[in-house]
């Protein structure tokens, strides 16, 4: 019986000695898991951006009401050239794109109100996609003659912030023609160009061709640039 006792105490203190054993195992591993927990955290943060296009000052501030003044005409009664520039050191058409997977992108120029939009001072107008010689009106949705032409090419390319300039290139010149001709190219980048980056282009000449015997007054036309 004694024999028996002994045999049944060192069994239970085995039993008592594993168990033991297993709980401080576990206090361990637990105790480990809220050390790692505690001793580590994780920061975030986000850059939000879209492909964009602006026009900006000298400094880099959007400008809030940009325009482009063409010089003064006087009457005639055969038609006339008017010519200005679109992009200068004070209206800098700048290009932004954040992405830092898409590198290709292209910069146009169109009329606001769309190819049947024409320069006018609230009473007379004159068109900017009629073909026609000599400011002339054609068959197009107007009665009004006169066309725009717009030269990327003689243009200045500079990337912002030591942005590369390369496989960015300048548009061609072109003039607006009513239903063939609506928006014009004026800056485009194509595979393998800076992403993310951002690029100024000025200089681009704009010329206008005004019809003879036009109204005397202060014409204007909304002209938007996209980005796409």
């Amino acid at each position: 019986m004694k024999k028996q006792k002994a045999i049944l105490k060192e069994m239970f203190s085995a039993e008592l000695f594993i168990l033991g054993f297993a709980i401080a195992t576990l206090i361990f591993f637990v105790s480990s898991i809220i050390v790692l927990a505690s001793d580590s955290t994780q920061m975030t943060q986000s850059i939000t951006g879209s492909l964009d296009v602006q026009i900006v000052d000298g400094s880099g501030n959007t400008v809030a009401s940009p325009g482009i003044a063409f010089p003064v005409k006087s009457f005639a009664m055969s038609h006339q050239t008017s010519s200005a520039t679109l992009g200068t050191a004070s209206e800098k058409l700048r290009v932004t794109n954040p992405s830092g997977t898409t590198d290709i992108w292209t910069l146009s120029i169109a009329a606001t109100n769309g190819a049947t939009a024409v320069w006018t001072n609230g009473t007379n107008s004159y068109d900017f996609n009629d073909p026609t010689a000599n400011a002339g009106d054609g068959a197009d949705a107007d009665s009004v003659g006169g066309q725009m032409t717009i030269d990327p090419s003689v243009g200045t390319i500079a990337g912002v912030g030591g942005t590369s300039t390369s496989n960015v290139s300048k548009g061609s010149i072109f003039s607006f023609a009513e239903g063939s001709k609506d928006s014009i190219d004026l800056m485009s980048a194509s595979a393998g160009a800076a992403k993310p980056g951002q690029w100024d282009l000025t200089g681009v000449a704009i010329s206008q061709t005004i019809p003879g015997g036009q109204a005397v007054g202060s014409y204007s036309i909304d002209m938007t640039l996209t980005v796409i």
